[in-house]
Formats: structure tokens, sequence, C-alpha cells
């Protein structure tokens, strides 16, 4: 994006604005970026399955979705670790087989986990690495 690129004032109720904050800090991205990925991420979903796409937007479409399922993946894992801490689990299971992650290169695999597993990391909990796989991972709590 460049100063170039139109610029739009929007009003957001205070509520959605400090969740854009709090995803755009989450995700390392400005608010303006989080803004646009969330927007971009949303037309995705509008691409008629018969409309042809040339090579130049297929490969566009491939890095959202890497995005998209690397946000997808963290939350997921997020919310897995919230609800099993309420009722005393330390060991966690994120399943992962709906999204179909084999299917990705090796590189495009390894870094849909990078956001999550290195939040899990700064915040304590340990992924044994031989738990990971395109189905899921186990998380831990480490014994004190």
């Amino acid at each position: 994006m460049s100063r170039e690129d139109p610029q739009l004032r929007i009003r957001l109720p205070v509520e959605l604005k400090e969740k854009v904050e709090e995803a755009a800090k989450a995700n390392g991205r400005s608010i303006n970026a989080e803004i646009v990925h969330r927007l971009d991420v949303s037309f995705l979903k509008d691409i008629p399955t018969d409309q042809l796409i040339s090579a130049k937007e297929a490969i566009q479409i491939v890095s959202k979705a890497k995005d998209e399922l690397s946000a997808i993946i963290f939350k997921r894992t997020f919310a897995e670790i919230n609800k099993k801490i309420r009722i005393g689990h330390t060991t966690f299971c994120v399943g992962l087989d709906d999204l179909e992650l084999e299917g990705l290169s090796d590189s495009d695999y390894d870094s849909v986990f990078d956001l999550t597993f290195n939040r899990l990391r700064e915040l304590g909990y340990v992924v044994p690495e031989k738990s990971v796989d395109a189905g899921g991972f186990l998380v831990e709590i480490p014994h004190q």
C-alpha cells in the first residue's frame, strides 16, 4: 500500500475500534493494515467457483488464504486453551483436520504455525515437536 492509495474516513463504534486495535497488535500489523487484511479476506469468499482466475490472481488469493489459516489456527488454539483450563486440563489438543493443511508446501505449512507457536512460547507453553502434524498438535503447560 502506498500513500497514493485512496483514503476513506469511517466511523466505528468504540467496541469495534478496540477489537481492531487488539487484533492488529496480536497480528503485528498497523490498524490500517488489519482493516485492509480483514476486508480482503472477506472478499475471498465472494469468488464464484466457475470464475476463471489468472495465475497472478491465484497467487494473491493463496497468500491471503495463508494469512487467514494462520489466524484460524491462532484463534482455535487459544479458544481450546481457555476452554480446557477452566476444567483443569494442562494438556490441550488442537484439532486442525478440517483445514486440509497437508495440501500446503513445506514452507507454507511451517509459516501458518509461526504466529501461534511464537505466541505460545512467549506465554510459557510447550508444543512437543513430535505432536505436530496436519491434523493438529498438542500444547502443554510445563510443570513448575
